[in-house]
This record gives structure tokens, C-alpha cells and sequence, in this order.
């Protein structure tokens, strides 16, 4: 059916929207604030937790991507929405981090500030408004820089293959 494709297409897109807003959602109620970052051992087990969670959450979604694509139900809209849930778990870094340090990153006050932060990390945009003052702020913004760089890679390595893959046939 010819309408067919441009309705999965639109699911896709009302999907990820929908998950967008639903990570959103949840990032503004976690109460990061009220437990804080109990010691150093106990805040580096659960950030390499988070890590990883959220990297094997992407690399499947790449994965699901370069395999198929919409014959497994998965678009390039599910890797960005994985890369989105990237940028709230940082912020939530941030903003722990922040609320157990309050001079750890200069202006980051609310959740909104911390989100802003990772974003500007993110988009490699970088106003210098909000930054990294302490040593610990600057190496979670280092990991995560160099986690930018590693998912842009692996994307960027993905869509070149299944764009020659396209070629080919």
C-alpha cells in the first residue's frame, strides 16, 4: 500500500516524540536532589552503571537500525530518542553532582540548567555560561565528550554502510 510507508514513518516519529517527553517527564521527577551522591565509590558504581545501560541501549538500537531498519520496527528516530535518554542521564549527573557540590559547575542550579549543560555538550555548542569548575565536574564532562564522539562514530559508520548497501542492490 502506498500509504502504508508513510504511516510507519509517522508512528515512528509519534513514538519517539512520545518517548521523548515520557524520558522528560521522568528526568524532572527523579529525586536526585533528595539522596544525593552518597561517597565517591557509590557515585562512580552508579554512574558506570548508568553508562553502560545507556550505551548498550543505543548500540542496540544502531544495531536494530543497520539490520533492518523499519522491518524491525526501529528508525534512525529510535537512535536519536536513545541518544536524547544519553543527555538526561548526564543531566542528572550534573545535577547530582552540583547538589553535592554546589561550586562544581558555575550557574548549574536547577534541573533545567543541568539539562543545558548536556545538551550544549552534546551539540558541541559550548556557550561557557554554564561549565565545569571541579575536577570531578570536568571529568564527567570529559566522559561524556568522548562518549559524544564514540556515538558519532558508530553512527555516523552505520549509515555509510547501509547507504553502500543501498548502492549495491
Amino acid at each position: 500500500m502506498p500509504g502504508s510507508g508513510r504511516n510507519r514513518v509517522l508512528i515512528n516519529l509519534a513514538t519517539s516524540l512520545g518517548a521523548v517527553v515520557a524520558c522528560t517527564v521522568v528526568y524532572y521527577l527523579l529525586p536526585v536532589d533528595r539522596f544525593g551522591l552518597v561517597g565517591t565509590v557509590n557515585s562512580v558504581v552508579l554512574f558506570a552503571i548508568g553508562l553502560v545501560a545507556v550505551s548498550s541501549l543505543i548500540l542496540f538500537q544502531v544495531r536494530r537500525f543497520r539490520i533492518g531498519g523499519a522491518r524491525h520496527g526501529s528508525s534512525m528516530a529510535g537512535v536519536a530518542v536513545a541518544l536524547y535518554l544519553a543527555v538526561l542521564f548526564f543531566a542528572a549527573v550534573y545535577f547530582g553532582l552540583s547538589r553535592q557540590d554546589p561550586g562544581s559547575i558555575a550557574s548549574l542550579r536547577t534541573r533545567t540548567d543541568a539539562l543545558y549543560f548536556s545538551l550544549t555538550i552534546t551539540s558541541t555548542v559550548g556557550f561557557g555560561d554554564v561549565h565545569a569548575e571541579s575536577q570531578v565536574a570536568r571529568a564527567v564532562a570529559s566522559v561524556q565528550m568522548a562518549f559524544n564522539i564514540g556515538f558519532l562514530a558508530v553512527a555516523v559508520a552505520v549509515i555509510r554502510a547501509r547507504a553502500a548497501r543501498r548502492d549495491d542492490a
